[in-house]
């Protein structure tokens, strides 16, 4: 009997593990009651947004807002269809901005024309000439539909370009004016003011510009914080604007110090020119000479110092940034250059293309404002070779092409817009010595966006690279400086670059006359007008 009992046993056995796993009843865990114990439910259905864009959003806005609602996975329905948000350009109650489009009148670079009123403009577009002969405008292709849908159809005389044409059919008609956002602007186009509102100025009064294309949403806040982020920036962010300033030489010694001694006022050289100066974000002069309390100025003779309280009018002046490649830096031997460096240092002043030796005289100076990266370098090519900075001896950089170039390809990895300046050979000509051409150039090609040429103590011609985003200055004169043996010393340059989200977007060229060997005023209207005479006539601008 138990034999009969042990073969039933097994067999039953045998039977069960042959039923498929999913038939064996199991008790569940304990922790898993719960979860077998809830009912299932079917996923909650997500409902697509829904975003309506007025009709008289068109071209290239419209592709744009198109986009960005294609990628949030929201969908377009007609303007008169119910929506969670809706985009237009027209203003109405509880609607908020969330992009703007600025647009700008601009004229070719050596033009003396600084102003148009809006009502010039507008019969411009229409298709009347102005009363000063201009009978064209030329528009950029991201222009012309909001420019439509502000000023109306246009006249057959607005022609409509593409970006990359824009710049040169405009200096191929001096007869004409172009009109295109904000943020294409290039050095090579002179931008105009509006009504006399000046963009360029961070306090501009947009409210009253006449350009401003707004965009405005209303719905679901949720979805408008979504759309602004995804949208096109903003084609003007003061947020994102620098101004640099650029001098020539400057060197309070030998007669300027004497001016300065006899009136008593260590400042006097920036009197008439500070203010502006100092109202940019970044200011620079090129320093010649060291500063040191052995200094002795003596007429008629080029051993040059300046005593240390004049550095107070770089001071008055907001200088930031000084340039150390001039030739007389060790006029006073190298410990007075030492100290001059200790001095800048003591003041939180900023200084390239020399140094305490020739691995700081090399250093690139980086610096960043507003989101903007700038790099300045320099060199002197000119001599003597006794001013030369070395392993063991202080002193301006040597122009050595080869380490240019390398240090150029840094910088251009590092900054958004690089500077470089040159003392080169020093010639009294509005048109540039050769050399100097070929020298300056060459920092353009290896990736320099501003050449500057300090080693001229009159202006001298300019030119543009061929796309119009960088130029080289060959000279910009005296800032403080002694001679005053004729009008061209007695002439100067500052340039005012303006940069906007990482590129160079203007260069604005100031003017001064020399007075009292040492003090620089701005120039009148008609000074101004030959100071450019002269420039624009070397720099071939036709």
């Amino acid at each position: 009997m138990i034999a009969l009992a042990l073969i039933a046993i097994c067999i039953l056995l045998n039977v069960l593990s042959a039923l498929p796993r999913a038939e064996i009843a199991r008790a569940p865990e304990p922790s898993a009651i719960a979860t077998l114990a809830l009912p299932t439910r079917a996923p909650t259905p997500v409902i697509a947004k829904r975003i309506a864009i007025g009709d008289e959003i068109t071209g290239t806005l419209r592709i744009s807002i198109t986009q960005s609602a294609r990628d949030l996975g929201l969908t377009l329905i007609n303007p008169d269809a119910s929506a969670d948000a809706r985009i237009s350009a027209l203003e109405t109650a509880g609607a908020q901005v969330i992009s703007e489009r600025v647009y700008v009148v601009a004229d070719w670079f050596a033009s003396a024309r600084a102003n148009i009123a809006s009502n010039d403009l507008r019969a411009l577009w229409q298709g009347k000439a102005m009363s000063d002969g201009v009978n064209a405008l030329i528009v950029s292709d991201a222009a012309y539909a909001d420019l439509v849908a502000m000023l109306g159809a246009p006249g057959s005389n607005v022609k409509r370009v593409a970006p990359n044409e824009l710049s040169a059919q405009l200096w191929a008609n001096h007869n004409a004016l172009a009109v295109l956002p904000f943020d294409a602007l290039t050095p090579k186009l002179r931008l105009l003011a509006l009504d006399n509102i000046n963009l360029l100025q961070r306090d501009a009064a947009l409210g009253a510009y006449p350009l401003v294309r707004h965009i405005y949403a209303s719905g679901d806040p949720a979805l408008i914080a979504t759309l602004r982020k995804q949208l096109p920036a903003p084609t003007r962010d003061v947020s994102r604007l620098t101004t640099v300033i650029m001098t020539g030489s400057s060197s309070i010694a030998r007669t300027s110090a004497q001016k300065t001694d006899e009136r008593g006022d260590p400042t006097f050289a920036a009197r008439q020119v500070a203010e502006i100066l100092a109202s940019a974000d970044l200011t620079h002069v090129s320093n010649e000479v060291a500063f040191t309390a052995d200094c002795k100025p003596v007429l008629r003779v080029v051993t040059l110092c300046s005593k240390p309280e004049y550095l107070a009018a770089f001071q008055l002046a907001g200088v930031d940034i000084i340039g150390l490649t001039g030739n007389h830096l060790l006029d006073y031997g190298q410990p007075a250059f030492l100290k001059t460096l200790d001095l800048y240092d003591a003041n939180k002043l900023r200084y390239y293309g020399g140094g305490r030796n020739e691995i700081e005289a090399r250093k690139i100076l980086y610096v960043e404002h507003n989101g903007n990266r700038l790099a300045f370098l320099g060199a002197n090519s000119f001599g003597p070779a006794s001013v030369w900075a070395t392993a063991t001896k202080p002193g301006a950089r040597k122009y050595v092409a080869d380490e240019i170039k390398r240090d150029l390809a840094e910088a251009r990895a590092r900054a958004d817009v690089v500077f470089i300046e040159f003392q080169a050979e020093e010639t009294y000509e509005y048109v540039p010595y050769l050399g100097n051409r070929a020298l300056f150039r060459a920092a353009l090609d290896a990736g320099a966006d501003v050449i500057t040429g300090a080693q001229a103590h009159q202006p001298q011609a300019l030119e543009f690279s061929a796309d119009g985003s960088k130029i080289i200055l060959y000279g910009l004169g005296n800032l403080f400086f002694d001679q005053m043996f004729g009008d061209n010393v007695r002439q100067g340059l500052v340039a005012r670059h303006t940069l906007h989200r990482g590129k160079l977007i203007q260069t604005e060229l100031l003017t001064t006359m020399l007075e009292d060997y040492v003090q620089p005023r701005w120039a009148m209207p008609a000074e101004r007008a030959e100071i450019f005479r002269l420039v624009f006539g070397a720099s071939g601008f036709k």
